[in-house]
């Protein structure tokens, strides 16, 4: 027995370090994602650049991390960003391989939430009552993200 614990050790330390994410890592950025939680660009990125280590760049008036695969209402994070400091939106929201149609099943399936189309000059957004959005990409992607701007009533 002591043989094949030693084996197992030594297959752990041979992988290298692991960097997994905290328990409550799918739980604390999904709820942000819905909207359902009070936040602060400095919260997030030190968050983020705990838990998912450097970010990958500055894009968008977004910094973007790699998102390590974290499950978020039954869907993986490609990445995850948040704004940048500067940004006059306060935004939480992540990057999804999939088209936005089954992203929007799969999250309403597991959340028991409902988003709804919303025409736009930019095309068709689904929105949730608590202002979560989903938007899909050109290519087949989806970003879902709480956008909160900033109205000069907050530190």
């Amino acid at each position: 027995m002591a043989k094949r614990s030693l084996w197992r050790l030594a297959l752990l330390l041979a992988a290298g370090p692991c960097a997994a994410l905290p328990v409550d890592f799918g739980d604390k950025v999904t709820a942000a994602l819905l909207c359902r939680s009070e936040w602060s660009t400095d919260f997030w990125h030190g968050y983020f650049s705990l838990h998912l280590q450097k970010s990958l760049r500055d894009w968008g008036e977004a910094r973007w991390w790699d998102g390590q695969g974290a499950q978020l209402g039954g869907v993986t994070a490609k990445e995850v960003f948040t704004n940048l400091p500067e940004s006059q939106a306060l935004m939480v929201g992540i990057l999804i391989e999939q088209p936005v149609e089954e992203v929007r099943r799969i999250v309403e399936q597991n959340l028991l939430v409902t988003f709804h189309p919303v025409l736009t000059v930019d095309g068709t957004r689904y929105m949730n009552d608590s202002a979560s959005v989903m938007v899909g990409l050109t290519n087949q992607q989806t970003k879902w993200y709480c956008a909160r701007w900033n109205l000069g009533n907050r530190p």
